[in-house]
């Protein structure tokens, strides 16, 4: 059976991958085109944001409304700018999924990879439609009361005036659908790197399955499994190779963007302004979490190895076996752990110590503030 197939689907929507289908010339240019197009659509974004607050911004209170989004904005156009320059080496860690000894070679393997699928897309589901409702927020709150103020719904630098109705809502949908273009991306990013998580914990189930069903005069399914679980200490190395600048600027950033959040939420009154920042730290919270949980899920599952070789039949196999087990064990003290350029772990221990340095962050503006 395919795996990502939700994340597959994102892929292509983001124009980061040519469905399969589109054989012809003619239609590899068009999704080409459109490709690029999503991708400028969205650098035009980035740009205008980073310039406003190079140029416009004059106050502290000026750059904490803007640094929240442009930080973000940027933080999703750089995570899709690796994802286009690497986009082969993504792929191919789909594709490996679906190769021996990953694949599912029983009816019971099967179910645990169907099983595992079915998180992953109810995860990239919940995840995309919780963005989805903080964009729409941003959206209704702007055609609401900031449209007929001739009001963008981001702070941007615009190198012409946009007074002129024509004109500002021309502009006003080039931010709106760029706007859409980040979020697509985000989760596209995110749900990728989320999916193959899922997939290595899927794999030491699988594995645990195999063990479990080793046979005496089946010596060689040992040495398999052996290779199987190199092969996932393999997978998992390239894995957190391909996503290391995308994990340090991930949680560099969202430290920032809660920081911010925090100082902006006691700058304002309790209205549709708030709300929309309570969503917002809302999504960053929960984007710097999804990451951190299902690094501590693959930690922890690969750590207990030695628990599923104890459940197998171990006792009655030969001293040429047992020796195979004995190394997957020893390298199972070592456990899998994902790291960005290994300054930081992605589990929860780093996750509640991006909250914690957030409001320390925080404590601290408030008190130079103040004095």
């Amino acid at each position: 059976m395919s795996v990502l197939k939700s994340t597959s689907l994102l892929l292509k929507i983001s124009g980061c991958y040519l469905p399969h289908s589109w054989t012809t010339p003619f239609e590899r240019s068009l999704y080409n085109i459109y490709g690029v197009f999503s991708f400028l659509l969205l650098s035009s974004l980035v740009l205008s944001q980073i310039l406003d607050v190079a140029i416009n911004v004059e106050s502290q209170d000026d750059f904490s409304d803007n640094f929240s989004v442009t930080a973000v904005v940027f933080l999703t156009w750089f995570k899709l700018s690796i994802l286009l320059i690497r986009r082969g080496n993504f792929i191919f860690l789909i594709d490996t999924l679906q190769n021996k000894p990953f694949s599912p070679v029983d009816t019971e393997e099967n179910e645990i990879r169907a099983k595992f699928e079915k998180i992953t897309e109810w995860n990239t589901i919940g995840y995309w439609s919780l963005l989805l409702i903080s964009t729409f927020f941003i959206y209704v709150r702007s055609l609401l009361i900031d449209f007929s103020n001739r009001k963008l719904m981001f702070r941007a630098w615009i190198p012409y005036d946009y007074s002129p109705a024509p004109i500002f809502i021309l502009t006003f949908v080039h931010q709106a659908i760029a706007a859409t273009i980040c979020c697509t991306s985000s989760v596209t990013v995110d749900s990728l790197y989320t999916g193959l998580l899922i997939n290595i914990y899927c794999q030491f189930e699988i594995l645990e399955h195999r063990l479990r069903n080793v046979k005496t005069e089946q010596d060689d399914s040992v040495k398999q499994c052996a290779q199987h679980h190199d092969r996932i200490y393999q997978f998992s190395k390239k894995v957190n190779e391909e996503f290391k600048l995308i994990l340090i600027s991930q949680f560099c950033i969202s430290m920032s963007v809660i920081c911010f959040n925090l100082y902006r939420m006691t700058q304002i009154k309790m209205d549709t302004k708030f709300v929309e920042i309570i969503l917002y730290s809302f999504c960053t919270i929960t984007q710097i979490f999804y990451y951190c949980w299902y690094g501590n899920e693959v930690k922890d599952k690969s750590l207990q190895l030695p628990y599923m070789i104890f459940h197998s039949d171990w006792t009655s196999l030969n001293n040429n076996v047992t020796r195979a087990l004995l190394i997957m064990m020893r390298r199972a003290v070592r456990p899998i752990e994902f790291t960005s350029i290994h300054v930081v772990s992605v589990n929860l221990e780093s996750f509640m110590a991006v909250i914690k340095t957030s409001y320390s962050a925080f404590n601290m503006i408030q008190q130079s503030k103040q004095s």
